[in-house]
């Protein structure tokens, strides 16, 4: 299959997906007591000292429960900022629930501390998922840029997909440069993957 062709075919998934997650934003009830009967039991969440999460935009499945139960644990909770060197790369940034923020790029959230952090876990926003590990993002590849780049400084940590149940599909449209997560999860359940 050609690039073009994978760049169509993600396309089309792309706008699927982003219908389909519309809906699902407005019918599913989120139970914060779910996710944290599943974090809290996970030794490596038990393990971890810093949480990479994100703040939900536009459909995406709320975080802050999950947050908010990152904190809860004594964990540091840090947030993605876009690298101002044009890299490509994420790089994440302290966060206390209430601090002030920044609109960066896509109108995503940022803190404006330079509180820089290596996250332990790495919790991903998703428009699909599949059980073989792959997510689809929204096409810009920064966080497959950044899972590339921490496992190049071999740096220990774990990517969590986080998204509705039925988000999942049964085969995300992928190339070679799209990293597989560890795990994802969603308000019914934990994959583990790798």
């Amino acid at each position: 299959m050609t690039d073009k062709s994978i760049s169509f075919l993600k396309k089309n998934q792309r706008y699927e997906s982003s219908k389909k997650r519309l809906i699902l934003n407005k019918s599913i009830n989120i139970e914060s007591l779910f996710f944290d009967n599943i974090l809290r039991n996970t030794e490596w969440f038990k393990n971890s000292k810093i949480v990479a999460s994100f703040l939900s935009i536009k459909s995406e499945i709320p975080t802050i429960f999950l947050n908010q139960i990152v904190e809860k644990y004594g964990k540091a909770l840090c947030l993605p900022t876009m690298s101002k060197n044009d890299s490509g790369i994420l790089i994440f940034k302290k966060y206390f629930t209430g601090d002030k923020l920044l609109e960066g790029s896509y109108g995503v959230k940022e803190p404006l501390n330079n509180n820089v952090c290596l996250p332990d876990i790495i919790f991903t926003p998703c428009l699909a998922f599949d059980i073989n590990g792959f997510r689809l993002g929204y096409g810009g590849g920064f966080y497959d840029r950044t899972i590339s780049y921490f496992n190049a400084i071999k740096h220990n940590f774990l990517t969590i997909g986080f998204a509705y149940e039925d988000q999942k599909v049964n085969n995300v449209v992928h190339d070679d440069s799209d990293q597989k997560l560890n795990y994802i999860l969603t308000e019914k359940q934990l994959y583990k993957i790798l």
